[in-house]
């Protein structure tokens, strides 16, 4: 149960911010779908489709692990816990609309996990974060000879 030599952070707490990066991220499906329920005057299921498939196509383009478009670490690190902040004050203001305030505690525990996992992101230096990090190869410049252009006085002109 070492650490390899490419891990920096132990396995452990990579299984915690996987376990509490996938809690955050039902939560805020689950905040965008009562959200959905409690705002939006359409039948049940329309109003959850509605909202539900953008955010799903949206995380899955610029934010998942595997995205089509690959954001710098730092920057999808911020944006994803901005996310997570706003799905729990969404979670918030959708309970505190149309539902018992005792079920103010999902808000509550979304604000939480939020805030357990930008401690392991810090504690850690992002390495618990899933992420490429290997370097980008380095182009190198044509070789003059090879491709017949000028050299000297004439490549100056």
């Amino acid at each position: 149960m070492g650490k390899k030599s490419s891990q920096r952070v132990s396995p452990f707490l990579s299984g915690i911010y996987a376990v509490v990066a996938f809690l955050l991220e039902v939560g805020l499906l689950f905040a965008a779908a009562l959200a959905a329920i409690a705002f939006i005057p359409w039948p049940t299921i329309l109003a959850i489709l509605t909202v539900v498939i953008p955010l799903l196509v949206i995380w899955a383009i610029f934010f998942s692990p595997k995205a089509v478009v690959k954001l710098r670490l730092r920057t999808r690190i911020l944006l994803i816990h901005l996310i997570y902040l706003a799905g729990a004050y969404v979670l918030w203001l959708s309970v505190d609309h149309s539902f018992y305030a005792q079920s103010q505690i999902w808000a509550i525990a979304m604000l939480c996990l939020t805030g357990i996992s930008a401690i392991l992101v810090l504690a850690t230096g992002g390495f618990v974060v899933p992420h490429d990090r290997t370097p980008k190869p380095i182009k190198r410049a044509p070789n003059r000879q090879a491709t017949g252009a000028p050299k000297g006085r004439r490549a100056a002109r």
